[in-house]
């Protein structure tokens, strides 16, 4: 058998280069059509909770996305703000402060739904102290110890702090404030009377009213978010986000999984959270 001519080899040389770059594009292709999406939620209660809570809407979403979607509870706000913001996370369950907070640092990032609870797209923040104790008013914690969840939140922190401020408590008027970390540290810190007051979201505070008194109730608070690094996701990627989400029957197992109380999502614009920048500016 006479050996392959120059030409031969030089042609088999390319048909194997050609053969290589094919099944190259071929990995690279399936790599992106199976890279996970990453769904950051913030810890608004124990880790466990959050991780019952969430996960069937993250399943949800990668059964309707036809992709994995990886769930990812934050050790603290911060954590999932951060990356929402530099697009390691590319959607995130936030507060209304985080929102607010990531769209200042990334224009990119915005919300694309909110929650609806009980029919209103809002909820409230509750000052609350021990059923048995003698306070009375945000006015009497002068001198005493407030248990604030995590500094990136809105209902147990910034707007606690925004409502101790319109009574004429400001921090230093404190004898302490601690940051807890989350809700349901407060509560315990409050329960325990490790701390006289605090600052909690509405769901936990109506469910623990046997346990507790309320100070002061606020104002309505726009809705919890689900935003988007759009820059990171693709335009069209986070609109078919934001239909799937808004799409879902009302008071689907995944959403009711979250709160008993909330119905469904509904489009959501930063224009949405302008009241919550107002208050962010004022602090």
């Amino acid at each position: 058998m006479c050996p392959p001519t120059r030409k031969q080899q030089l042609q088999r040389r390319t048909l194997m280069k050609r053969l290589f770059m094919a099944l190259l594009l071929l990995l690279m292709t399936t790599t992106t059509a199976k890279a996970d999406l990453t769904f950051g939620v913030i810890p608004l209660e124990d880790k466990e909770v959050m991780i019952q809570k969430f996960t069937a809407l993250a399943q949800y979403l990668g059964s309707q996305l036809g992709e994995t979607v990886t769930l990812k509870i934050g050790n603290d706000y911060n954590e999932i703000e951060s990356g929402l913001s530099a697009g390691n996370i590319q959607i995130a369950y936030v507060g209304p402060s985080g929102a607010v907070k990531v769209n200042q640092e990334n224009p990119a990032v915005f919300p694309l739904v909110k929650v609806v609870k009980g029919g209103s797209p809002f909820y409230k923040s509750y000052i609350i102290a021990k059923k048995d104790s003698p306070l009375n008013s945000p006015a009497d914690l002068k001198g005493k110890v407030f248990a604030f969840g995590d500094k990136g939140s809105t209902s147990s922190y910034l707007v606690p702090k925004y409502i101790l401020a319109t009574n004429g408590v400001s921090l230093d008027d404190l004898k302490d404030s601690k940051l807890t970390g989350s809700h349901s540290n407060v509560l315990k810190a409050v329960l325990d009377g490790s701390a006289d007051a605090g600052g909690l979201k509405e769901s936990l505070a109506v469910k623990n009213e046997d346990k507790v008194k309320f100070l002061e109730i606020s104002k309505p608070i726009p809705n919890f978010p689900i935003c988007a690094n759009v820059k990171a996701l693709g335009k069209e990627k986070a609109k078919k986000i934001q239909a799937v989400l808004v799409a879902m029957p009302e008071k689907a197992k995944e959403i009711t999984a979250i709160s008993k109380k909330y119905d469904k999502f509904d489009k959501a614009s930063i224009a949405d959270y302008q009241i919550i920048a107002a208050i962010m500016k004022k602090q």
